[in-house]
């Protein structure tokens, strides 16, 4: 039996508290066949940025932004600086997840710690301070940004699959022309964008995975 298939008959719910969350995670697949003639509701579009809002992220600074282009025309140069990527269009709905490079969220952020009474108020000001100093390194800025925003463009994958809707992440694209076309400031940076929309159907099957055997590794690589 093929690793494939032994993970995909796999009883997923023997040790788990949410099983329909692990086959969630387990039948996810990047989605390339679009329904062209249905669109994604605005209702829908919010509840998935609503879940990929709820992403863990550094000091619950949540450093991330999403750009929603749908317009024909804007998909259509979406297209091209994608490098000719023409699911996206076929979606009908791009996201761009964009990452803070620095912690300009902070202020509020440790405010709200404090408030909770998670931290009192000098301990919430002296890590907001250790946060902002971290971040204004340009090397670990952008390492800041692209961690946090993947972890929510993970989440907002996961969303459009419980919804049964295809989406796919992309990071084959120009960085430099998609931050002027969408107007992204100089303080954030594009990570991932997504082409999302109503499914046209079945999906070609899923290439191999790497097995547990081969890629977990114990104490030490």
């Amino acid at each position: 039996m093929s690793n494939e298939l032994a993970f995909e008959e796999r009883d997923v719910a023997h040790d788990a508290e949410f099983p329909e969350a692990i086959e969630a995670l387990r039948t996810r697949r990047s989605g390339h066949n679009f329904d062209p003639d249905a669109d994604l509701s605005d209702e829908t579009l919010e509840e998935l940025i609503r879940d990929a809002a709820l992403a863990p992220s550094s000091y619950n600074l949540q450093p991330w932004e999403f750009v929603v282009v749908q317009d024909d025309d804007r998909l259509d140069e979406i297209v091209d600086i994608a490098y000719g990527q023409e699911h996206i269009r076929e979606a009908g709905t791009a996201i761009l997840v964009a990452g803070h490079t620095d912690a300009k969220t902070a202020d509020r952020v440790f405010d709200e710690w404090a408030e909770a009474g998670r931290m009192d108020e000098e301990a919430a000001q002296q890590t907001k301070a250790q946060s902002v100093e971290m971040y204004e390194d340009d090397r670990t800025g952008r390492d800041y940004a692209i961690r946090n925003a993947s972890l929510a463009a993970e989440n907002l994958l996961l969303s459009a699959h419980a919804r049964g809707l295809a989406a796919t992440p992309m990071i084959g694209f120009d960085q430099e022309r998609i931050a002027e076309f969408l107007d992204l400031p100089d303080d954030e940076i594009p990570v991932v964008l997504i082409a999302v929309g109503p499914s046209g159907g079945e999906e070609s099957e899923r290439l191999p995975r790497r097995s547990v055997e081969e890629i977990l590794h114990r104490e030490t690589y």
